[in-house]
C-alpha cells in the first residue's frame, strides 16, 4: 500500500515537472513569435543597454550633485565675503577717519611735513558746492604727509602736485617731529 502511494506522488511530480516544462517552452515559444512578428527582436539587448546607460547616468547625477554642492558653498563663501566687505566699507565711510595724501617720498633722513589743504572752489566746510571735476571732499581739510627736505620744498611740492589755479591752498604746514609752523611760524592764507 505505501509502494502505490509512492508510486502515485512520484507519478504527480513527475507529471507536474513535465507540465512545467511544456508551459515554460510555451511562454518562450510564445515571446519568440510576438517578437518576431512585431519586430522587437533585440529587446533584450536594447534593455540591457539601457539598464546600462541608467547606471551611467546615475553616476554622472551624483558627480554633477558634487559638483553642485561645491560650487553652492564656494558661492555661499563669496557672499559672506562680499558681505563682510561691504560691512567693512559702510563702518569706514561713518567712521568719520580721512585720508592722508602722501606727497614726494619717504627717503632716510627727510623730514615728513603736515599739511592741511582745501579747495576753495569746492566752498568751505559750512557751505559745499558742487564742483563738476573736483570731489566735494574737498571743502573739508585733506591731511597730507610731504617728505621733503625743507618746508619751502614741501610747499612747492604741494602747490606742483595741487596747484593754486585750481583753487588748492595750503591752510597748514607744519614739521612732523618738532610741530612747528611753516618758516616764519605765521598761519598760512586761509581759503577766501
Amino acid at each position: 500500500m505505501w509502494n502505490e502511494y509512492a508510486q502515485a506522488l512520484f507519478t504527480a511530480f513527475a507529471l507536474s515537472g513535465i507540465a512545467f516544462g511544456i508551459g515554460k517552452a510555451a511562454i518562450m515559444l510564445g515571446e519568440r513569435a510576438i517578437e518576431r512578428r512585431h519586430g522587437t527582436g533585440g529587446v533584450r539587448e536594447v534593455i540591457a543597454r539601457r539598464a546600462k546607460l541608467e547606471t551611467r547616468l546615475d553616476a554622472r547625477k551624483e558627480q554633477r550633485a558634487a559638483e553642485l554642492r561645491k560650487v553652492d558653498e564656494e558661492t555661499r563663501d563669496l557672499l559672506r565675503r562680499r558681505q563682510a566687505l561691504e560691512r567693512q566699507l559702510r563702518d569706514a565711510q561713518q567712521s568719520g577717519d580721512h585720508f592722508v595724501r602722501l606727497v614726494g617720498e619717504e627717503l632716510a633722513g627727510t623730514p615728513c611735513y603736515i599739511a592741511q589743504v582745501v579747495n576753495k572752489y569746492v566752498g568751505s566746510a559750512g557751505q559745499q558746492k558742487q564742483h563738476a571735476f573736483i570731489d566735494s571732499s574737498w571743502a573739508l581739510p585733506q591731511t597730507m604727509e610731504v617728505w621733503a627736505r625743507t618746508m619751502p620744498v614741501a610747499r612747492a611740492e604741494i602747490e606742483r602736485r595741487y596747484p593754486p589755479a585750481f583753487g588748492y591752498v595750503v591752510l597748514r604746514l607744519q614739521d612732523a617731529r618738532t610741530g612747528k609752523r611753516t618758516d616764519d611760524d605765521a598761519p598760512v592764507a586761509k581759503a577766501s
